[in-house]
């Protein structure tokens, strides 16, 4: 029996094998992006030398065509660049740059229950999307002229779960 395969029990005693959800990832893509430059070009006369990055990300999935496995997940990320981090003293610091990127993939769902469909498309397939959406968008910013600071993985079981918890 192959590791993709688990077994259901059901009435009776009797097991039949059921293969492991899996998601199949497809193409990559920048859906759309906005990016706005805050004073320009005063504001490359001052720069710091490490400015402080806001994130806020959400995720949305959508199927494509009726009864069908496919799926297209956007992940969207906005992005502020500030002159220093929020503090007591400066809870408003100088936005430098505001960025929204929406990044997308192709996924098929295959072997999934209902109740895995969800877990799938917004934490998994984000998961997938991360890095590159990452890469991109650290990429804007250092092409605008900006110094980039990392971005660090996200934890997105965790925002799912939060996002469920306010419903």
């Amino acid at each position: 029996m192959s590791e993709q395969e688990q077994f259901d029990t059901l009435g009776g005693g009797t097991q039949n094998p059921r293969k492991a959800p899996s998601l199949g990832v497809g193409n990559q893509y920048i859906r759309s992006i906005t990016f706005n430059v805050h004073g320009a070009p005063e504001v490359y006369f001052n720069l710091p030398t490490q400015p402080h990055i806001g994130l806020r990300l959400d995720v949305n999935a959508r199927q494509i065509g009726e009864n069908q496995p496919n799926f297209e997940v956007t992940l969207v990320a906005g992005a502020q660049g500030f002159r220093a981090a929020p503090s007591e003293q400066t809870p408003q610091p100088d936005v430098l740059y505001d960025i929204e990127l929406s990044y997308s993939g192709l996924f098929v769902v295959q072997n999934a229950q209902p109740q895995e469909v969800e877990t799938l498309l917004l934490v998994e397939a984000p998961r997938l999307l991360f890095p590159s959406a990452r890469s991109a968008l650290l990429n804007l910013i250092r092409e605008a002229g900006f110094p980039v600071s990392n971005i660090q993985p996200v934890d997105f079981l965790a925002l799912w779960q939060a996002r469920r918890g306010q419903g």
